[in-house]
């Protein structure tokens, strides 16, 4: 089979659009003919070595870790699962005409969602499930900043605290992606570029501040989420593109009774409870047309350098899919 491996942490010149051999599944798990599969900033991070998913990370290494396709093969002690079922969910090795997949972490889709769409939800609506509900636990007309925003999680955040019935604002680096928020439902967009996000978002709270920020890009958008948390707020973490060493300073935190939250999907007690929600509250939400797709673009193996030259670029707003 087709699939894109690295070799060696070398960052994206180091990919290969290359033929392999597909192992058949072992004890629970299932063999997938993958449809399409999600691309992601961990996978970008992967190529330079500075993410390890859980498990064997032995090299070579197919990228990918979120696909939709068609069941192929069963593993032992798998139950729900039979040979020509869609399904969605995370995977080892998605960029590949098959992936194999922990038939704990998969999901049927049914026929009314395409694999493209399916293939865009699991780790942006996971991050944004186990950020806004399992830990920021948002409450209807509460105030949201998602920041930044244009990215995978953060299209998801955005429409996820929207059907929870809270208030959002969204910040963006350009005109073009402000207006791409607006239309997902942002009530207010922040172009960071030229406004500053502080001040813009006292004025719209009427210095009140946000009761929830979820930031995505640690060091320089933390910051901001500290100075403009309201009183008993709650920050969730899940990104650090910016930086590492996000300042904490204790005075604010304790003085204004700020939980902070770190999202690793991996390691979280809530994780397959999340889950759950993907299915029974996000993919219908999707089959009925209240949450909208948000994807760039759709291409194949041997694009996969360019779609991760584009987001290691800052040039991407939501999703980009592959199809083997």
């Amino acid at each position: 089979m087709k699939a894109v491996r690295i070799h060696e942490y070398t960052g994206i010149t180091g990919i290969r659009v290359e033929e392999t051999e597909m192992s058949p599944p072992n004890i629970g798990e299932i063999r997938m003919r993958v449809g399409a599969a999600g691309i992601n900033n961990s996978d970008l991070q992967m190529t330079y070595g500075k993410y390890k998913r859980p498990g064997n990370n032995a090299l070579p290494q197919i990228l990918g870790q979120e696909a939709a396709g068609i069941v192929d093969a069963v593993g032992e002690k798998v139950e729900g699962f039979l040979p020509g079922m869609r399904v969605v969910g995370q995977v080892k090795g998605g960029f590949a005409e098959m992936a194999i997949a922990p038939a704990t972490e998969l999901l049927p889709i049914p026929d009314d969602i395409s694999f493209e769409v399916a293939a865009s939800l699991p780790i942006n609506y996971l991050t944004a499930i186990l950020a806004l509900i399992y830990r920021a636990k948002v409450q209807v007309g509460e105030w949201v900043l998602v920041h930044p925003s244009s990215g995978g999680v953060g299209t998801a955040a955005i429409q996820l605290a929207k059907l929870l019935g809270a208030k959002v604002i969204a910040t963006a680096g350009n005109r073009a992606k402000v207006e791409y928020l607006l239309k997902l439902g942002a009530d207010y967009c922040i172009d960071y570029s030229n406004q500053n996000v502080v001040s813009e978002v006292r004025k719209i709270t009427n210095n009140i501040g946000v009761q929830v920020a979820v930031d995505g890009a640690g060091k320089v958008t933390f910051a901001d989420c500290l100075e403009v948390i309201a009183n008993n707020g709650r920050i969730a973490c899940y990104g650090t593109t910016t930086g590492l060493d996000a300042a904490l300073p204790m005075g604010k935190l304790l003085g204004r009774n700020i939980a902070v939250y770190g999202i690793a999907l991996w390691y979280n007690s809530d994780y397959q409870a999340s889950w759950q929600t993907l299915k029974n509250l996000i993919i219908p939400a999707f089959v009925q047309g209240k949450l909208q797709p948000t994807i760039e673009e759709v291409v194949s193996l041997e694009g996969v350098s360019a779609a991760l030259t584009k987001m290691e670029e800052r040039r991407l707003m939501g999703k980009i899919i592959v199809v083997p």
